[in-house]
Order: structure tokens, then C-alpha cells, then sequence
């Protein structure tokens, strides 16, 4: 039962995203991917890896893509931002930046990659310039808010003191 109510709420996130959510310049924020990156970096690597498969799933049924390349992309920036950074500690306020640049930089190569395996050619230089650099950029600016929430709201909800009480 929580699996399903997992998927139907990445699946309504997928919607937001990709129907709901500005585009100042022709960007948007990825929220699915974001989501994924601060999951591994709080929880663990294969929870973080059910919710990409299923953030995958759904954001390529809500985009129209082919299916299973957002959900590629999304388990390859899970490794990304998770295995490099395992050992560092979960109070370090660097992890979520990290995090969020190896994420979207797995994430971006790996969906560059997968679209131009599929899809025939696609100009490098045009991609990584105006799409992926741009993007890796935007992601930057909320990882450290959403992370320290999330882990507040985490640890609130574990019964934690947020204080070391001596």
C-alpha cells in the first residue's frame, strides 16, 4: 500500500512538474530530480533508487519521452550523488551541494547520452552550453533549503532533539 501511494504521489509530482511549474528562460526546475538526489544523501541509496524508478516511470509518461529514460537518468544520478559522498557526514552543510552537482551532472550526461543513442545526433556542444550547464546551475540554488528541511523535518518526525542537550 505505501508503494502505491508512493508512485501516485511521484506521479503527481511528475504532473506538477512538467504542467504546472514556470519556465523563466526556458528552464524549470526538476523537482524529481532534486527529490531523488536529497533521498540518497538523507535516507539511503535503494530507497532513493525505488523513488527514481518511479519518479522515472512517471515523468516519462507525464512528458511523452520514451519509456524508461527518465528513469535511467534518474537511477544514474542517484550513484552519482550517493557513492561518491557516503562516508561524508549527514551534518556537513557542503553534502547537499555536492550531492545536487553530482546528481545533476549523472543525471544530464547519462539523459544526453540515452537521447542521443536513441534519438540519432545530438550537438555536444549545443547541449552541454545550453541545457545541461544552465540546468546544473538552477538545481544549485535550492539543494541547501530543501536538504536542511528535510532533514529537519525527518528528524522531527523521529522523535530527535535538534540540540545537543547536555
Amino acid at each position: 500500500m505505501r508503494e502505491l501511494l508512493l508512485a501516485a504521489a511521484l506521479l503527481a509530482l511528475a504532473l506538477v512538474q512538467t504542467m504546472l511549474l514556470p519556465r523563466p528562460q526556458g528552464f524549470s526546475l526538476d523537482l524529481l530530480l532534486l527529490l531523488v538526489v536529497m533521498q540518497a544523501l538523507i535516507a539511503s541509496a535503494p530507497r532513493a533508487g525505488r523513488w527514481a524508478l518511479y519518479g522515472g516511470v512517471a515523468l516519462d509518461l507525464c512528458s511523452g519521452t520514451l519509456l524508461g529514460t527518465h528513469a535511467l537518468a534518474l537511477l544514474v544520478a542517484v550513484l552519482a550523488a550517493a557513492l561518491p559522498l557516503y562516508r561524508m557526514s549527514r551534518d556537513n552543510w557542503l553534502l547537499p551541494i555536492l550531492g545536487t552537482l553530482f546528481g545533476a551532472v549523472g543525471y544530464y550526461a547519462s539523459y544526453g547520452l540515452i537521447s542521443m543513442l536513441l534519438d540519432g545526433w545530438v550537438d555536444l556542444h549545443t547541449y552541454v552550453s545550453v541545457t545541461a550547464l544552465p540546468k546544473v546551475a538552477i538545481m544549485l540554488v535550492p539543494a541547501l533549503p530543501c536538504f536542511l528541511l528535510w532533514r529537519a523535518w525527518l528528524s522531527r518526525r523521529r522523535g530527535e532533539v535538534p540540540v545537543d542537550v547536555y
